[in-house]
């Protein structure tokens, strides 16, 4: 018996970016299986459904541009993806699921863009440094990979969990509202 975890390719970031994929995959079926509603819907303290959203495309875009690219974060950019200085998962009520998927959407891509040009040397070279740090912490392109790919599979089990709770909390009465109903 063999256990892989995908058809290896010839380069190794794109076997791990794979494991990313298929992870953003599962995160993007949940989100569609959501309505506005429950996107938003608090339970208890948690952050809702569209803060993991949110602070996961925060933290993808992040680390795109601090460490990755060393293009550093502008107004726009912080702007656009509701950036606070201090780190909580939030997102506001009026964001729509759409805005958010494009926000997803769009660090993706620039992940996709750059493991998409690397080699395997420079994949596993720990030279990266966080833009604006003492460089005292070197990061590998392999290591902000596999960070990535723990750091959104850790949220979508909340995420999971949080929609488990939202449907005890909120049972869909559609049912009730059939012509049926006045037979």
């Amino acid at each position: 018996m063999k256990y892989t975890l995908a058809p290896v390719s010839a380069r190794e970031s794109m076997h791990l970016l794979g494991g990313v994929i298929q992870t953003r995959e599962k995160l993007l079926e949940l989100i569609a299986e959501l309505d506005e509603e429950d996107f938003h819907h608090k339970v208890h303290d948690f952050p809702t459904i569209a803060g993991y959203a949110l602070h996961l495309a925060q933290i993808e875009w992040w680390w795109n541009n601090m460490v990755l690219r060393s293009n550093g974060m502008s107004k726009e950019d912080r702007d656009r993806f509701y950036f606070q200085e201090k780190q909580v998962i939030t997102c506001p009520d009026h964001l729509e699921k759409s805005y958010l998927l494009s926000r997803l959407g769009e660090a993706r891509m620039q992940t996709r863009e750059f493991f998409y040009a690397l080699s395997d040397q420079e994949f596993r070279r720990a030279d990266l440094t966080i833009v604006g740090s003492d460089g005292e912490e070197m990061y590998s392109p392999e290591w902000v990979l596999y960070h990535l790919l723990h750091h959104e599979s850790y949220h979508l089990g909340q995420m999971n969990m949080l929609r488990t709770w939202i449907n005890g909390q909120r049972e869909k009465w559609d049912h009730f509202n059939t012509p049926y109903l006045s037979l």
